[in-house]
Order: C-alpha cells, then sequence, then structure tokens
C-alpha cells in the first residue's frame, strides 16, 4: 500500500518500482493519509510505503497509529528529508527501511528483494493478529480469501457461529467502519487495480 500527499510523487512510486517482477501487488495507493489509515485497517497489506512530510498526517504519526492499533503491516519510509531523528524514530517503532526522494533502480531492486525475503520467511511463521480480536481476525482472513464469491453478513454469521449484531460490534468497534462498507471497499480496490491494467475492460473489473 502507497501513501504520499504529492499526487506525481505517488505516482513516481508506482512506477518506479519493480513490483510485479518481485511478486509484489499495489493493494491501494492514496495522496490522503487519513483515508490510509482507514483503508490499510481494512486491507492490513503485508507491506506499506509512505512519505513523512503530509498535511494532515505525517508518516510516522501515520505508522505509529496504526501500530497502536494494532496493524502488523512492514513499514517502509521514502521521504526528501535525510533526517537521522526521522530514521532513528522509525528503527524505534521497529520500520523496515528509510529511503531518501529519489530513489534509484538499484536501492528499488535491492530493497524489494530484502522485502520478499522477509516475507517468505514470515510465511512459513505464525502470523501476529491484524486486530485484538480472534473473530474478527477469522472473519477478515476468510473475507480477504474469498470476497469475489457473494458474502453476507448472515452467512458470515452462521459460517462462524455468532450472531449478526456481535460482527457489526466488532467490526465498528476495531476497524470503525461496517460489515458492508468493508466489504465494498475490498471490491473496490480490486476493480481498481484491475483497471490500472491496460488490457483490463471495465466490464472485467465491474
Amino acid at each position: 500500500y502507497l501513501v504520499d500527499d504529492e499526487p506525481l510523487a505517488l505516482s513516481n512510486l508506482e512506477k518506479g518500482f519493480p513490483w510485479q517482477e518481485h511478486a509484489f501487488e499495489v493493494v491501494g495507493s492514496t495522496t490522503d493519509p487519513l483515508a490510509a489509515q482507514r483503508e490499510i485497517q481494512a486491507l492490513v497489506p503485508d507491506v506499506v510505503f509512505t512519505d513523512i512530510h503530509m498535511a494532515q498526517l505525517s508518516g510516522l504519526s501515520l505508522i505509529q497509529q496504526l501500530k497502536d492499533a494494532g496493524c502488523e503491516s512492514t513499514f517502509v519510509v521514502v521521504s526528501a528529508y535525510d533526517r537521522f531523528d526521522y530514521a532513528r524514530r522509525l528503527i524505534q517503532m521497529e520500520g523496515f527501511d528509510y529511503l531518501i526522494k529519489p530513489v534509484d533502480a538499484r536501492q528499488c531492486e535491492e530493497l524489494l528483494t530484502r522485502l520478499k525475503a522477509r516475507l517468505d520467511k514470515q510465511t512459513g511463521q505464525k502470523r501476529r493478529p491484524a486486530t485484538t480480536s480472534a473473530d474478527l481476525n477469522h472473519i477478515l482472513a476468510h473475507l480477504q480469501s474469498n470476497f469475489m464469491h457473494k458474502q453476507s453478513l448472515q452467512a458470515i454469521a452462521q459460517q462462524f457461529n455468532i450472531s449478526p449484531n456481535y460482527i457489526c460490534r466488532l467490526f465498528s468497534k476495531h476497524l470503525n467502519t461496517t460489515f458492508s462498507s468493508y466489504l465494498s471497499h475490498l471490491l473496490m480496490v480490486h476493480a481498481a487495480g484491475l483497471l490500472k491494467n491496460p488490457e483490463t475492460s471495465v466490464k472485467e473489473a465491474a
């Protein structure tokens, strides 16, 4: 997931890294760090790339708030500011790396290689929960794997043997959203990703 409040910088981030060559997929991007905070909590991406200086919320504050909410994504900062205090704070928050703009091709390749190695290592280990609710984590994992198939609140409640009202409370408490809004967001992000492929038609993405 990519965050930068400058549209050109965000575009450069999307196009400048060889994501697919290293088995990565950009699941979302935005120039709005507040929207990013909501979407990252909903999508639970493996990696988040963020700028530092953003008007509404700094990149370091975004990382801290996500971590406080239980987000276990890996964080990379891409900033125009070569400042030790920023890099030190990122290290203190267990961030993965701090890159200085502009990032050259060699740095992109090297970073993605290290990220892939880290994620591959984590694959065989027990991943930390996306939220502090075990019930919600199970539901999120199911939805993220099966959102292309028709899902309903009643069906999920029946499958996990819990009440629809309880599921609604979990989404409200831990993700500050509703079940239907979360599911709609997964579908919209998927469609947006398809539309970035020039070979995909609007009909296929819908």
